[in-house]
């Protein structure tokens, strides 16, 4: 690890995964669909707020959302951000601790200081016991630290690579859902969870997947399957089969890439790259058995074809879905990726404290051209 890490630091997060699979097995990395229902119901109590911290350009709120619909709860969406917002958030938990409502506040990272009023009431306030407090923020070191404390954190970030995109995606829609006629409803749902596959991790490489970072998240998604269930049932009426010809691929093509994902999009080049994907993953052909995903997987001129049986089965047990990570993208793309982890700026990070000599030693790295170079070593008072 330490080589690697010294000489192709591109690779660090591979060579990671191997070893932690090597020594722990498969089934220690994979991802667990998270219960946030279970969580909210019987594992958080009424006065304790739940965080959900995301990364930069990732909206958890739409989570909350569905869970709230599905459940039948009413919840209060307040934006922070301004005196207003203040108000109607202090109206709100008021109201809701009282009759057992829901509330999530938004974007609550922008005021810190009004948390430390927000915590310091929460932790006398007596409230009904199907009340539930939601925090959306990013990550930020001045949300103040008894907030953290007296709350239950939960983090949300897009999966780190295509096979993690997918399977995360297959457990978020239910297998009745899939299973509904027309048969051709499943394969549908898989170009889609490709095509968002590849448009999330491509936000890894900015500025060489896109030019800047777009907020393509889950209600993206969950908006384009809802788009496919209507289109496939108007024409479909019914039937338990759908000649793919059949399939408004025009009108899906369409709301995809000018409305659904593209209407994030306000840069001419990342507009025509994304058309291009779109017509070329939501087309006729992706239904014949020997349909290409992606033509040259590795270096040994392996190929990927859409799996014919159960897809989250055959996804979960591939291994050239791993190797996928730069599709449709130049074999430094991983070094941008590791300049974008960091930020692509000079980092001063303190790696160790002597309390003996009472030092501090710092190591600064430069990122240009896509690579790393140390400038100095040295050791402060």
């Amino acid at each position: 690890m330490i080589y690697v890490h010294t000489l192709r630091p591109d690779k660090v997060f591979g060579a990671c995964r191997r070893f932690v699979q090597a020594v722990f097995g498969e089934s220690f990395i994979e991802e667990e669909q998270l219960d946030l229902y279970k969580i909210t119901k019987n594992e958080v109590k009424p006065n304790t707020p739940i965080l959900l911290s995301c990364v930069t350009g990732y909206d958890a709120s739409g989570r909350v959302e569905d869970m709230a619909t599905n459940q039948k709860q009413a919840l209060s969406n307040i934006a922070l951000g301004s005196a207003e917002g203040f108000a109607l958030a202090e109206k709100a938990i008021n109201a809701a601790s009282k009759n057992g409502k829901w509330v999530m506040l938004k974007n609550v990272h922008l005021a810190p200081g009004w948390l430390v009023q927000l915590e310091k009431k929460l932790h006398t306030l007596k409230a009904h016991p199907n009340f539930r407090l939601f925090l959306t923020l990013e990550v930020t070191p001045k949300i103040p630290v008894n907030l953290l404390r007296a709350g239950r954190i939960l983090t949300f970030e897009p999966p780190d690579g295509i096979k993690a995109n997918l399977l995360r995606t297959f457990n978020s829609i239910s297998a009745n859902r899939v299973n509904k006629a027309p048969n051709e409803r499943a394969r549908m749902y898989f170009l889609l969870a490709w095509f968002h596959a590849i448009v999330q991790e491509r936000l890894r490489y900015t500025p060489l997947g896109w030019s800047k970072k777009y907020e393509f998240n889950e209600s993206d998604l969950k908006c384009a399957c809802d788009t496919i269930d209507r289109w496939i049932d108007d024409t479909a009426k019914g039937r338990d089969n759908l000649p793919p010809n059949k399939i408004p691929w025009d009108a899906l093509c369409t709301l995809m890439s000018q409305s659904i994902y593209g209407g994030r999009i306000d840069n001419n080049f990342d507009q025509l790259l994304m058309n291009d994907f779109v017509k070329r993953i939501f087309q006729p052909s992706t239904f014949e058995s020997d349909f290409l995903l992606v033509d040259k997987v590795d270096e040994h001129g392996n190929k990927l074809v859409i799996p014919k049986q159960w897809y989250q089965r055959r996804v979960r047990g591939s291994r050239a879905l791993s190797k996928t990570a730069r599709v449709e993208l130049e074999p430094r793309a991983g070094l941008l990726a590791i300049c974008n982890t960091f930020k692509s700026v000079i980092i001063c990070k303190a790696i160790s404290i002597e309390k003996e000599t009472h030092c501090i030693q710092v190591i600064i790295v430069t990122f240009h051209d896509s690579s790393f170079k140390i400038l100095s070593f040295q050791k402060i008072k």
